[in-house]
C-alpha cells in the first residue's frame, strides 16, 4: 500500500464509478459522479477542508483532458487563498463567511490605526502576516515575544496586510496591461481597448459587453508604467486617457454598473496567488536568495549619437550633468532625504532630456523647460540643435532639429518627397517609407515619427544580478551596477536631526562654501568606488573619462554609440532586508517601504532558477494531501514521487 509522507492513505474510488460516460449517436453524455461535491484535499491531516476544493474540480479537469495543469493550479490557488486570505467576496466560495483580504484592508484606517477589529481577526487567521524575529519567534512592534493564542496584532502586522493588498492590486494592473497591449490590440502603435474587450467577450470570459462601449484609440507613451493600467495617463496629445476601464473586467469595483464582470477574479488572480506561493516559499525556506540577490532599483537615460555629427548628443549630456549638479540643497541647508522626492525629480529630469534627445519639435515646444535648454545649447554653439524647416510636396511644413533622431528621419524624407526630384530618388529610403510599396510615403513618415516617440531610451525598475537589464552594448554598466560594494557602502541618508547628518554632508559631492553650496573641487577621499551622492541622489560612476573633462563627468558612460547616466534609487543588501536590524528599511524608511521592496525582490528572484518547481513540491508536501481518487493519486505519485514512501 502506498501512502504519502504525511501518512495519509489513499481512499480508492472505482474509476468506472467515477466516470459514467456512455455514447449515444456519437454524443458524449457528461455524467457526474454521486460525490461530485465531496472534498478532494484536506490540509495538514486535521480535516480542515480547502474552500471550494471539491471533486468537481478534478472531475471537470479530467473530463476536459487537462488534469495535469488545471488540477494542480486550482489546488495551489485554493491553498494560497487559505494562506493569504481570499481576495474579495467574488473570489470567496459561496456560503463562506470568513473575512476577505479586501474587507480587512478597506475597514482599516491605516493613517490613524483605527477600525482594527476586522483586520485583527483576519491576521489571527492568517499566520503569513505575523511578525517574526530572526529566531522565528512571534513578536510585536517592540520585538517582544507574544502568545500565539492571546496576542493582539501589532501595527507592523496590520501593515503587512495592507502591503500585500497593494502588491496584489499592482500585479493585477500589470497583468492586465501586458494582455491588453499585446500586438493583437495595437495597430500602428494605436491602442484599442475595444478589440481587447471584444476578444475576451467572444472567448466566453465574464466581462462587460463591448457593443455599446465607445473607446478612443490613442498611443500609450512608452514612459507609462504597467501598474498605471487603470489610472488616467497623459497622452502625447496632452489629453488624459484610461488604458483599461476596470469595471468592464471587475464590476464589483464600481457600484454604478450591474454587469457581472469577474474576469479578474476568474483569470488573473489564480496566477498571482500561485506566484505569491513561490515567493513565500523563498521567504520561508531560502530567504538568503532574496537578501543576497544584489537587487537594484535604477533609472537610466540613454542619449544616442546620431549621424556622424555627435555634437548634439555631446552637448546635451554635458548639459544634463550640469543640471544634476545644479540641484543643490534648499535654503534650510539640508541635503535631500526624501527618497520619493528624489525619485520623482529624477523621473522628471530624465524624461525632459529624453524628449530633447529624440529631437521631436512639437514635443520640445510643448515643454517650456525643454525649449529653454535647446535655446541655451544653440546660443552656446549655433551648430548644436540647429533648427530647420521643410515644406513638402503637400505644402505641409515640418520643423526639425538637425542631427537628431527626428532630424535624420526628415533628412531621409526630403530625399523621397516629390518636390525634390532634382535630388534623385533614393530607392532604399523609398522602400523603407512605403514598407515595400504597401503604404504611402506620408503614412511611412507618420509611422516612423511615432516609432521615434516610442523609442525606449529610459530604463527604470528593479533588477537582480541573475536577471540584469539590457543597457549598453559592452555590458559595462551591469558589471559596475552589481558590485557588492554598492550595496554595502551606499549611504543611508538620515533625518537632518540625526547626529550622523554632518558626516553625510561631508561625503556628498555638494558641499557648503560659506553660506552657499558648490560642487567639490575634488572627490571625497572616502567616496565609494562605484557610486557617488549628489544632494542625496546616487549615481553610478565610471572610469575612462577624457583628461580635458571635469572629474564630475564620471557619472557618464560612453559605449561608442550612446551616452548613459544611471541613477541608483535603491541598492538592497542583507541587513536592510532583515526583520531585526538597526539599518533595515522598516527603521530607515518605514514598514510600508520594506514590505514593498521585499515583495519586488522576491517576485524577481522567484522568476529565476527552479523556484517554481521547488515551491510546488514544498507546498504539496506541506498540505499532506489525502487522496480520494485513484487517478488523482496516480498523477501526483507519478509527477511528485518525493511526496510518497513505500510501506
Amino acid at each position: 500500500m502506498l501512502k504519502n509522507k504525511g501518512g495519509l492513505k489513499l481512499a480508492v474510488l472505482s474509476v468506472v464509478a467515477l466516470f459514467g460516460l456512455t455514447a449515444c449517436d456519437s454524443e458524449e453524455i457528461y455524467s457526474k459522479p454521486t460525490d461530485y461535491e465531496s472534498p478532494i484535499v484536506k490540509i495538514d491531516g486535521e480535516g480542515s477542508d480547502v474552500h471550494n476544493n471539491v471533486l468537481s474540480i478534478i472531475y471537470d479537469a479530467m473530463h476536459e483532458g487537462n488534469l495535469s495543469s488545471n488540477t494542480l493550479d486550482k489546488i495551489l490557488y485554493n491553498y494560497a487563498s487559505s494562506i493569504f486570505g481570499f481576495y474579495n467576496g467574488v473570489a470567496l466560495p459561496e456560503g463562506s463567511e470568513v473575512i476577505t483580504l479586501k474587507e480587512a484592508v478597506t475597514s482599516y484606517d491605516e493613517e490613524h490605526d483605527t477600525n482594527t477589529d476586522k483586520i485583527n481577526t483576519f491576521i489571527k487567521d492568517h499566520k503569513v502576516y505575523w511578525n517574526y524575529n530572526e529566531e522565528g519567534e512571534h513578536v510585536d512592534d517592540n520585538g517582544n515575544v507574544v502568545d500565539d493564542e492571546t496576542f493582539t496584532p501589532c501595527k507592523a502586522e496590520r501593515q503587512h496586510v495592507v502591503s500585500k493588498w497593494n502588491a496584489i492590486e499592482e500585479r493585477i494592473a500589470e497583468s492586465m496591461y501586458k494582455s491588453a497591449t499585446a500586438s493583437n490590440y495595437v495597430e500602428k502603435n494605436y491602442y484599442n481597448e475595444k478589440e481587447f474587450l471584444r476578444s475576451l467577450y467572444e472567448a466566453g470570459h465574464k466581462v462587460a459587453t463591448y457593443a455599446d462601449k465607445n473607446f478612443e484609440q490613442f498611443i500609450i507613451p512608452y514612459t507609462v508604467e504597467e501598474s498605471e493600467a487603470f489610472d488616467e495617463i497623459l497622452g502625447y496629445d496632452n489629453a488624459n486617457h484610461v488604458i483599461l476601464h476596470r469595471a468592464y473586467y471587475q464590476s464589483t469595483v464600481n457600484n454604478d454598473t450591474d454587469e457581472s464582470a469577474t474576469y479578474i477574479e476568474d483569470e488573473i488572480l489564480p496566477s498571482i496567488y500561485n506566484d505569491l506561493l513561490i515567493e513565500q516559499y523563498l521567504l520561508d525556506e531560502d530567504v538568503a536568495a532574496v537578501r543576497n540577490s544584489r537587487a537594484r532599483k535604477i533609472n537610466v537615460i540613454k542619449i544616442e549619437k546620431y549621424s556622424s555629427f555627435t555634437n548634439n548628443a555631446d552637448m546635451l549630456v554635458k548639459e544634463l550633468v550640469k543640471e544634476i549638479y545644479a540641484n543643490v540643497p534648499a535654503a534650510d541647508g539640508y541635503l535631500r532625504t526624501d527618497a520619493d522626492q528624489i525619485e520623482d525629480e529624477g523621473d522628471t529630469l530624465f524624461r525632459k532630456y529624453s524628449i530633447i534627445a529624440k529631437g521631436l519639435y512639437d514635443q520640445i515646444q510643448a515643454d517650456t523647460d525643454a525649449v529653454e535648454i535647446v535655446n541655451r545649447l544653440n546660443l552656446a554653439n549655433s551648430d548644436v540643435y540647429e533648427l530647420a524647416t521643410y515644406i513638402d510636396s503637400n505644402t505641409t511644413t515640418y520643423h526639425y532639429y538637425k542631427n537628431t533622431s527626428y532630424g535624420d528621419l526628415l533628412k531621409d524624407y526630403i530625399k523621397v518627397d516629390g518636390v525634390n526630384t532634382w535630388a534623385g530618388l533614393d530607392e532604399s529610403k523609398y522602400s523603407t517609407f512605403t514598407s515595400s510599396g504597401t503604404r504611402s510615403v506620408i503614412e511611412g513618415l507618420e509611422q516612423q515619427t511615432i516609432d521615434i516617440m516610442q523609442k525606449q531610451n529610459i530604463t527604470k525598475g528593479w533588477y537582480i544580478q541573475s536577471k540584469t537589464p539590457s543597457l549598453d552594448s559592452n555590458g559595462t554598466i551591469n558589471d559596475r551596477l552589481f558590485k557588492l560594494s554598492i550595496a554595502n557602502n551606499k549611504l543611508e541618508l538620515k533625518d537632518e536631526t540625526s547626529d550622523e547628518y554632518e558626516t553625510l554632508v561631508e561625503r556628498d559631492r555638494i558641499v557648503k562654501d560659506g553660506n552657499a553650496w558648490k560642487v567639490r573641487d575634488v572627490a571625497s577621499a572616502d567616496e565609494n568606488k562605484f557610486l557617488c551622492s549628489i544632494n542625496g541622489a546616487y549615481y553610478l560612476k565610471f572610469d575612462g573619462k577624457s583628461s580635458e573633462e571635469s572629474w564630475t563627468n564620471d557619472i557618464v558612460y560612453d559605449d561608442g554609440s550612446a551616452y548613459y547616466i544611471v541613477q541608483v534609487l535603491e541598492a538592497a543588501k542583507d541587513s536592510k532586508l532583515r526583520n531585526v536590524s538597526s539599518s533595515n528599511y522598516a527603521l530607515t524608511r518605514g514598514q510600508t517601504v520594506m514590505d514593498e521592496i521585499i515583495d519586488n525582490i522576491a517576485k524577481i528572484v522567484g522568476e529565476t532558477g527552479s523556484y517554481s518547481t521547488l515551491s510546488r513540491n514544498h507546498w504539496l508536501e506541506k498540505m499532506a494531501i489525502q487522496y480520494h481518487d485513484q487517478a488523482i493519486y496516480d498523477y501526483f505519485k507519478s509527477n511528485y514521487p518525493d511526496l510518497f514512501e513505500d510501506d
